[in-house]
């Protein structure tokens, strides 16, 4: 057996590492040879780079990464850490600063026991300041999804199957995303990469969805609630 194959994680590493430096038809490669990040002559060959990974800390499910962002692929700049630690590490992370902590977004969402999602929602719309006041506010008081956005226990029904589920929670361990991602695209009137889904409008003393009269499809709550909304703050002049 070849090396490669005994050793096909490590490979596959670097190959993945010359393909970003190297081939402009890469995906990456904009964020890596654009740049002028280079593999060091060295690891040009596979042999050098397995012996340097075995002897520095290489097992499987780790990652490689540069220490240093802006330098080359060399063994001093380079070592092996998990997949969490390397995406703190990229160049695009955002870290947040809060009662005078940094950390990454990831590592925040950990802390207060949010979805990802959910603080990437808050700084793609209303900006860092925002999310860290959202964030300072968790720490201080405790963490309610309705407070947040929709609550995950709403019935929903994904619209391309015609599958009801009891709640946004359930539909998400269904279809193996996030129950934000859902409540998200709610919100925004747009599909998941699971398709779309709708709000059901259910009976709170029977449990039972209600549709509405004359329409084969369920009522969507959010965007009745908007409407309404707005009619309100028109006839109010307001």
């Amino acid at each position: 057996m070849s090396l490669r194959s005994e050793n096909k994680n490590i490979y596959w590493a670097w190959k993945a590492m010359k393909q970003r430096c190297k081939n402009p038809n890469c995906k990456a490669y904009k964020n890596y040879g654009e740049r002028g990040i280079k593999v060091c002559e060295e690891w040009e060959e596979f042999e050098p780079f397995l012996s340097w990974s075995l002897s520095n800390g290489y097992s499987k499910g780790l990652d490689l990464d540069r220490k240093d962002n802006d330098g080359n692929y060399t063994p001093d700049n380079c070592r092996w850490i998990s997949r969490e630690e390397n995406i703190n590490n990229r160049r695009n992370t955002i870290k947040i600063s809060v009662n005078g902590e940094t950390l990454p977004e990831t590592v925040w969402a950990r802390k207060i026991g949010v979805d990802r999602a959910l603080i990437k929602y808050w700084i793609r719309s209303n900006g860092e300041r925002y999310a860290e006041k959202r964030i300072s506010e968790i720490l201080e008081n405790g963490y309610t999804p309705k407070d947040y956005g929709y609550s995950h226990r709403k019935p929903v029904r994904h619209l391309e199957s015609g599958k009801t589920f009891p709640s946004i929670r359930e539909a998400a361990k269904y279809f193996k995303i996030t129950p934000f991602t859902i409540s998200n695209a709610l919100r925004q009137n747009r599909a998941t990469c699971k398709g779309r889904f709708e709000l059901e409008e259910t009976s709170e003393t029977s449990g039972n969805v209600v549709r509405q009269k004359g329409s084969k499809k369920p009522k969507n709550i959010y965007f009745s609630m908007y409407s309404n909304y707005w009619k309100g703050k028109c006839e109010n002049g307001s």
